[in-house]
């Protein structure tokens, strides 16, 4: 089998190089003069031939924008060392930006076990473990309340309530005091009654009452009359009992309504609860009458009441369920469904203004309806020259002559004095500094390199972590031991009009590889949709390209999509996720045309492998892990063995140095056993990270818990955990 190789060809043979002529291996790059001016050209394939091609933005021997990596004299604890790169602030191009970055380098360390009780030693991608800078930067912000004079914003992924006794009227505006944590600065989640635990909607009553969704403490907190002071607790809280969930309430101070998402149910108090112990009144249970399927926010005037929903269970998945009026039995179906301009998009939600009778819904877009009468209004959109980045958390607000937007994936709120026109454009924004020099909104969550999904991979001294949701793969030149360390480069994978054949590519990349590949060279891949991009190393320098990328097919396979990649010094795989096969390339493929050696029917979800062990992950079908010796792989060979310890959505497993870790996702924790065998034959973990013990499954954000624990990496005695969906914290473990 034949493996690329990047070769550099000297100049001398340039007589016969030029752009256009015909070249023989895709990924080969030489520098020739054209009119007395040196130019980097690259092999590239151009529908059925190899042809050089001039490599775009490569000027051989200068750094791209100008700037110079530096390092400085060792000045840290553990033998670390200061780096600064690049001088100079930040550059970019269509594909790669360059961010002036400073951080301690991490010293690799030789143990290999990790102890029982072990808690992250240090984190990326967030602004702590269980911290941030103070009120003025969000984490994915969702519900708004207001009793028509104060405002109330739900800041979910910080587990807070901000709070401004008279809403904000301008960017400078900080909140006057936060609930649920005892400092403007404190993160953590908890489940006393001055805690919450990922909340995700809120509702003021006009008579002062504050209620609150507080989803992953299954209840409902309850402030009687509204709150004065940081860290004030609520009066009680509605138990929903385990696994209710709740994203959305309401109350108009005397009715309740909730949705409990992960049973399927919208629940009714027709009169307010006072201990917290009543139960509901009416409880209308998702079916395909009623079409509720997992029901997210409320929204209500006291007669109409709408249900956001992300999986329906009708013709509608991404919806708005709409009672025209209350509901008065658990067999109330509603009226019809307000469905997004975008079908894809997140459902929509908002509230009603209660000056005008009007209602204001936002999914993708912000839309106005005159109502919600008995059969479906027309709605207007408006505001449509403002692009929101909205998501599972949207929200609408309009107080004392304001309408307050939560973009939830944009982490910051969009404020338009009055109702927006047509074409209107936000007065200001909370939570972000405003717009960039191209009249972007500054999006925090991306200045601040809170990655959403985080895929880390190790490799030669650096680092990458990739990102689907992002679109991205953020590079440290060297692996960073400062916490909350920047990138240096930060690369696009939706960069599809790059005239470099070897750039231009658009997917997201849900999967990494990174090893010293059979032919003894480093390789780094990434992979996701229908296509994987392969480089040489983890692409630290801007000049660096992929020697592959590969997208729709590749020799006699056409992909189904979802793909997964693993590597070792033996073997490259691809697992196309749609089709449930796992492709097997003695080595790197060496191009397109390159059929794979063998194949493997696997009802896996995730793979990886380490020379010794390939391993499945399989977030649905029980047993979840499936494991093969790398030596005994050949075409259609069933695993010699499986994990069949009890998981919860695992999605992510590895072997490293003959240990078994699992991140089992829905149980946010790390499962780990000392040794694989012990865990092929049936032994329970040796330990259970993120988890009080082996019993605790529930979700936590604090300096020792996991929420969504989702990727796995270990190297130079260290595990890293990436947090996914719900968390975006990248948390560092030392072996021991």
């Amino acid at each position: 089998m034949a493996v690329l190789l990047l070769t550099l060809v000297p100049s001398t043979m340039a007589s016969a190089n030029r752009p256009g002529a015909s070249c023989k291996t895709v990924g080969q790059v030489l520098t020739v003069k054209i009119k007395k001016k040196s130019t980097v050209l690259v092999c590239s394939k151009v529908g059925a031939k190899k042809v050089w091609q001039i490599r775009v933005g490569v000027t051989p021997g200068v750094t791209p924008g100008g700037t110079t990596a530096t390092t400085l004299p060792a000045g840290g604890a553990g033998g670390t060392t200061a780096t600064t790169v690049p001088a100079g602030g930040t550059t970019t191009s269509s594909f790669v930006t360059e961010v002036s970055s400073s951080y301690a380098i991490l010293a690799d360390s030789p143990f290999t076990r990790i102890s029982a009780n072990a808690v992250p030693s240090g984190y990326l991608a967030a602004m702590g473990l269980a911290s941030t800078t103070g009120t003025s930067l969000y984490d994915h912000p969702s519900g708004l309340a207001s009793n028509g004079t104060n405002l109330v914003l739900v800041d979910r992924g910080n587990n807070r309530l901000l709070v401004w006794n008279t809403a904000p009227t301008s960017s400078s505006s900080l909140p006057d005091f936060v609930l649920c944590q005892p400092s403007t600065t404190s993160t953590a989640s908890g489940s006393g009654l001055a805690q919450c635990n990922w909340p995700s909607d809120a509702v003021v009553t006009r008579d002062g009452k504050l209620l609150v969704a507080d989803s992953d403490n299954h209840r409902i907190l309850v402030w009687t009359t509204f709150p004065t002071a940081t860290g004030q607790a609520a009066n009680f809280a509605i138990d929903l009992g385990a696994d209710a969930w709740p994203w959305g309430v309401w109350s108009d101070g005397t009715k309740v309504a909730a949705t409990l998402t992960s049973r399927g149910q919208l629940k009714i108090w027709n009169s307010f609860p006072t201990t917290g112990s009543e139960p509901a009144d009416i409880t209308i249970s998702g079916n395909t009458s009623n079409c509720l399927g997992t029901p997210r926010g409320i929204v209500s005037n006291g007669t109409a009441i709408l249900t956001g929903d992300h999986n329906g269970k009708c013709a509608n998945n991404s919806v708005a369920h709409v009672f025209a009026s209350w509901p008065t039995s658990s067999a109330a179906v509603p009226n019809y469904d307000i469905v997004p301009d975008d079908a894809n998009y997140a459902w929509p939600h908002g509230a009603f203004d209660s000056s005008s009778g009007k209602l204001y819904l936002l999914s993708k877009k912000l839309v106005e309806y005159p109502s919600a009468p008995a059969s479906m209004p027309t709605g207007t959109p408006i505001a449509t020259t403002t692009s929101f980045e909205g998501g599972d958390g949207g929200d609408v607000e309009i107080v004392n002559g304001y309408t307050y937007v939560t973009e939830y994936n944009g982490n910051r709120l969009a404020v338009f004095k009055g109702i927006p026109t047509a074409t209107a454009k936000p007065n200001f924004y909370l939570g972000s500094p405003g717009e960039d020099s191209t009249g972007t909104p500054v999006n925090t969550l991306l200045t601040n390199y809170l990655v959403t999904n985080p895929q880390v991979a190790t490799l030669g001294g650096a680092m990458a972590i990739s990102s689907d949701f992002d679109r991205k793969l953020y590079v440290w030149k060297k692996i960073p031991a400062t916490d909350g360390a920047k990138p240096d480069l930060v690369w696009k994978t939706q960069n599809q009009n790059d005239s470099n054949p070897l750039r231009a590519m658009d997917f997201q990349p849900d999967s990494n590889a990174a090893t010293t590949a059979a032919d003894g060279r480093p390789l780094f891949a990434l992979a996701g949709e229908k296509t994987f991009v392969v480089w040489r190393s983890i692409p630290t320098a801007t000049t660096d390209s992929p020697v592959l990328n590969i997208k729709d097919s590749i020799g006699n396979v056409t992909f189904g999509g979802k793909l997964r990649v693993a590597a070792d010094n033996k073997y490259f795989y691809l697992l196309d996720g749609e089709k449930k096969v796992i492709y097997v390339w003695a080595g790197l493929p060496a191009d397109k045309n390159d059929s794979p050696d063998f194949t493997i029917s696997a009802t896996v979800d995730r793979i990886r492998s380490d020379g010794t062990w390939l391993i499945g992950t399989s977030l649905y079908a029980s047993p979840n892990i499936l494991v093969w010796p790398v030596s005994s792989l050949s075409q259609n060979v069933a695993p010699t063995g499986t994990v069949g310890f009890r998981m919860n959505l695992p999605q992510d497993a590895l072997v490293a140095n003959g240990v078994l870790y699992v991140a089992d996702t829905g149980f946010h924790r790390v499962l780990v056993w000392n040794s694989i065998s012990a865990a092929l034959a049936g032994a329970s973990p040796d330990a259970y990270l993120g988890a009080v013990s082996s019993t605790d499954v529930s979700p936590a954000h604090s300096a020792t818990d996991l929420r969504w624990a989702a990727s796995l990496w270990v190297a130079n005695g260290y595990l890293w955990v990436g947090e996914r969906k719900f968390g975006h914290r990248v948390l560092r473990y030392a072996l021991s």
